[in-house]
């Protein structure tokens, strides 16, 4: 898996010839994406002056449905997709699985679904159940837990949930329901949550936007580098590479490249897969820029080990349920 040795080009283009390679038209799963209709159900970091990691999202503080994503993948051969948690009405979080499977039933995708479930909640494990009863689609749940010491960066006012002892009790309850559970911290909880999956090896823990790279910001990579090293020792983790622009949102290859040739190095092709992050990272760039930039990071990989980067690895984490075509 050395990214620094020729090899063949995406899926078997020539490597050294990156414009050839970038009209290919990519096979891919996107297991890392949102859907939204704003005049049916409220999604509060969304509302007008609110604070976000993203900065303002009023260009994409409208609908975002089946459609919507279709034409924005249109230049991609789309295998399928997972819906992950969009920031719904955190009073109501079940409601989402319901309008996400609606859309499957009519549309073919999303493939597979990761519930908003808050693991301190008294009632996580009838949320759990609940989501499970809205939707066969439910292989997953996340909680965001990503707090920083720069509150402009910080998704929760809390530091403490990964030693929270009822977040602890609640998480140690998915092994019973054989879900997963989506990870999104920074860098320096990443000692935590891997002491979690060492405790829990039967749940399989998905890290979120590569793990969150403040550095992407600060220009120091180290603690990310530690924190990956450590997870990368725990093999029920793998990890989405995805959001690199709500960190740097003029990233280029340049940018991303040493980062996912780290990730590589210490997960190996199996245990990761690339994501969109859409709608979200359509606030930086379009869905084809964000996926040829990944082709040409790897493209010294062999085909194998990029097909299981663009869709074996989020296939096999996400077990997924495929239709015979998505696109009509």
């Amino acid at each position: 898996m050395d990214m620094r040795s020729e090899k063949a080009g995406v899926h078997g283009l020539p490597a050294g010839n990156v414009d050839e390679a970038k009209s290919y038209r990519l096979r891919i799963f996107d297991p890392h994406h949102h859907l939204w209709d704003l005049k049916q159900h409220r999604y509060p970091w969304m509302d007008p002056g609110t604070a976000s990691i993203v900065g303002d999202p009023a260009p994409i503080r409208k609908n975002y449905l089946a459609k919507d994503y279709l034409a924005d993948t249109w230049d991609f051969d789309l295998i399928g997709t997972v819906h992950l948690d969009g920031g719904f009405d955190p009073w109501n979080p079940v409601g989402e699985t319901r309008f996400v499977q609606e859309i499957h039933e009519k549309s073919g995708f999303p493939n597979a679904i990761v519930g908003q479930v808050a693991l301190d909640n008294p009632k996580a494990v009838e949320l759990i159940e609940a989501h499970m009863a809205a939707s066969p689609l439910l292989r997953g749940i996340r909680h965001i837990v990503a707090w920083h010491p720069d509150r402009r960066l910080s998704y929760v006012d809390r530091s403490n949930y990964l030693r929270d002892e009822r977040w602890l009790r609640n998480f140690g309850k998915l092994a019973d329901y054989a879900l997963s559970f989506d990870a999104q911290v920074y860098p320096h909880q990443m000692e935590d949550l891997a002491s979690i999956a060492r405790t829990h090896t039967g749940t399989p823990i998905i890290v979120n936007q590569a793990g969150m790279p403040d550095g992407l910001i600060t220009g120091d990579f180290s603690g990310w580098k530690a924190g990956m090293r450590t997870l990368s020792a725990c093999h029920n983790v793998s990890v989405k590479i995805s959001g690199f622009g709500m960190l740097k949102p003029k990233w280029t290859v340049k940018d991303v490249r040493p980062l996912i040739a780290e990730l590589v190095d210490l997960f190996g092709p199996p245990r990761l897969m690339f994501a969109s992050n859409f709608p979200v990272d359509k606030l930086f760039r379009s869905f084809k820029d964000i996926y040829h930039d990944y082709a040409e990071c790897v493209h010294l990989l062999s085909e194998p080990e990029r097909e299981a980067m663009f869709s074996r690895t989020a296939i096999k984490s996400y077990r997924p349920v495929l239709p015979d075509v998505i696109r009509k």
